[in-house]
């Protein structure tokens, strides 16, 4: 990646994917289903379980610093609710890592 490639990396993840004018630029919006709401909060399972025993691989949704920018922008002008889903999300992995270490120690025993 050019020194020029990282700098609009960067300048997007600070100030969102429109931040000089250009609204053409931004294919996807942050509200797409297709964007990972726990991404959008910081707090996706397969980035923080990355490199661990229960790494659960790459997310199928898209993770862009730049769309989790604009969310930040634009909540706080109003509030969309995204955190109630992404409680969802986090809650049916957290039940899924429960199960799968209850199965451990019923194999270890």
């Amino acid at each position: 990646m050019s020194a020029q490639a990282q700098m609009r990396a960067m300048l997007d993840q600070l100030m969102g994917t429109s931040r000089d004018g250009d609204t053409t630029r931004q294919r996807i919006k942050f509200s797409d289903d297709r964007v990972c709401k726990s991404h959008r909060l910081n707090c996706c399972p397969h980035d923080v379980l990355s490199g661990t025993r229960m790494d659960l691989g790459e997310c199928l949704k898209v993770h862009d610093l730049a769309l989790r920018a604009d969310y930040e922008i634009a909540s706080k002008e109003q509030d969309f609710f995204f955190e109630l889903d992404a409680m969802d999300h986090l809650q049916s992995f957290i039940s899924d890592c429960d199960r799968r270490t209850e199965v451990a120690k019923k194999r270890l025993a």
